[in-house]
């Protein structure tokens, strides 16, 4: 069954067809998730260096389908309704997007891409502004599309942010948790930067990894075979929740413009 416009999920792969469990994990259950993976993440990502572009690459295998007999856990069904709170995205202004909750800003890419009528959530986010492009239509012959995309919102309060002291493990919490949710297909992952930005003179922290498809992308006969994406996370100051971006370019929609977004990067 093909997906709604550019899909119900942020980015990767339409979800398992599976029963439609819930998918996003709110309240206790990502607290209880993020307590213990916090630990292994911070492992994984050394905190004394800024940058890792010679870290052992990292090779993530989806778990196998449960049985009918075992516990589930959470689906990737698309969330039945966007996550957008009723709200129609901003649209561009003079070549670039303005976040009307966080106040983030940043220039819309030439090419393919353009603002969607809405964009699906899941994991607590409600993504206030957005921007997608098409790297493969029908990529999986179910009617499938693999998307590039730019997201920003409020950083959910379940993600456990204690100020700029926390900002990167923020960071790392986020990909450890969202990428086997958005990310299914076998892969390898490489960090390529791990450091603190400044964007309008505001601490940030970036973090850019490098996902590895080629083995699959072959076999199936893909468009692409890599992805580079990164997490923005912005102190917006006392008693407001950080703002943050999420971006996913497959390599046939030009990796560059992961760069070419951070650099654009405004607060108002």
């Amino acid at each position: 069954m093909p997906l709604p416009p550019f899909g119900a999920y942020p980015a990767g792969p339409p979800p398992r067809k599976r029963g439609p469990l819930p998918w996003i994990l709110g309240g206790v259950g990502v607290l209880v998730v993020l307590a213990l993976i916090t630990g292994a993440v911070m492992y994984a990502l050394d905190a004394n260096r800024s940058k890792t572009a010679s870290e052992p690459t990292v090779v993530y295998t989806p778990p196998p389908a449960p049985t009918q007999e075992s516990d589930p856990g959470p689906s990737l069904e698309p969330s039945p309704a966007p996550s957008t709170s009723g709200r129609a995205l901003p649209e561009a202004v003079d070549g670039r997007v303005t976040d009307p909750v966080t106040g983030l800003s940043y220039e819309v890419p030439d090419g393919p891409w353009r603002v969607p009528p809405s964009v699906g959530g899941g994991l607590g986010f409600t993504w206030t502004s957005g921007i997608v492009a098409v790297a493969q239509e029908n990529y999986d012959g179910q009617g499938g599309d693999w998307l590039g995309n730019v997201l920003t919102a409020e950083l959910p309060e379940q993600y456990g942010y204690r100020g700029t002291g926390g900002l990167r493990s923020t960071a790392a919490t986020l990909l450890q948790i969202m990428e086997p949710a958005f990310y299914t297909p076998e892969h390898t992952r490489k960090i390529i930067e791990d450091k603190a930005i400044k964007v309008d003179g505001k601490d940030a922290w970036l973090l850019v990894f490098d996902l590895d498809f080629s083995r699959q992308s072959e076999a199936s006969d893909w468009k692409w075979k890599r992805e580079r994406g990164a997490f923005v996370i912005v102190d917006r100051g006392e008693n407001q929740r950080p703002a943050l971006a999420y971006i996913s370019v497959p390599d046939n929609l030009d990796t560059s413009v992961v760069d070419q977004v951070i650099k654009s990067f405004k607060m108002s």
